[in-house]
């Protein structure tokens, strides 16, 4: 059986198609979605996301906001000092962007009065993103707005995210 060169330019063409057909059928089975992971651990922000402005409401008196002004952090506080360095923000940031907590399934029951309100902005999104932080003794618990999804972390990544040590706020 010989082929014209139309016809082996025809075999070439399906040969090629098949083999595409196969790496995007086994592509999820190979590389599965980190959205659709099983074990109920998700990141608090999405991955690869920019961080543009993150203001942190601690009481109607006192705020942190922190702004990114080119490649550097701009600081600005309001009823508290805080003296922290380029490297602490960006640990901070870091944090914000790598830190991932265990999903909860049912709806907690908690004082709002105890949360601490984070709104970050990040790039390529028009909306804001609202953060509840809730420090208990033993998890940090954060309410994501948007998704209206419960997060449970590690009490000491509360020390990360937040750049106040949060007992000594109440004294």
């Amino acid at each position: 059986m010989k082929l014209s060169r139309t016809g082996w330019n025809n075999v070439i063409i399906f040969s090629v198609m098949i083999i595409i057909i196969l790496i995007n059928a086994t592509n999820d089975k190979l590389f599965p979605n980190e959205e659709s992971s099983t074990n109920g651990e998700r990141l608090i922000l999405p991955q690869h996301s920019v961080i543009l402005t993150l203001s942190i409401d601690l009481s109607e008196k006192q705020y942190v906001l922190l702004e990114r002004v080119g490649r550097t952090w701009q600081l600005t506080t309001k009823g508290i000092t805080l003296e922290k360095t380029e490297q602490q923000i960006e640990q901070m940031m870091y944090a914000w962007q790598q830190s991932s907590g265990l999903v909860q399934a049912a709806e907690i029951m908690i004082d709002s009065a105890q949360g601490i309100s984070v709104n970050i902005a990040l790039a390529g999104e028009s909306e804001v993103r609202t953060f509840i932080l809730y420090p208990l003794d033993d998890q940090l618990l954060v309410y994501q707005q948007k998704d209206k999804l419960w997060l449970a972390l590690p009490a000491t990544l509360a020390q990360q995210l937040l750049p106040v040590n949060l007992y000594g706020l109440n004294e």
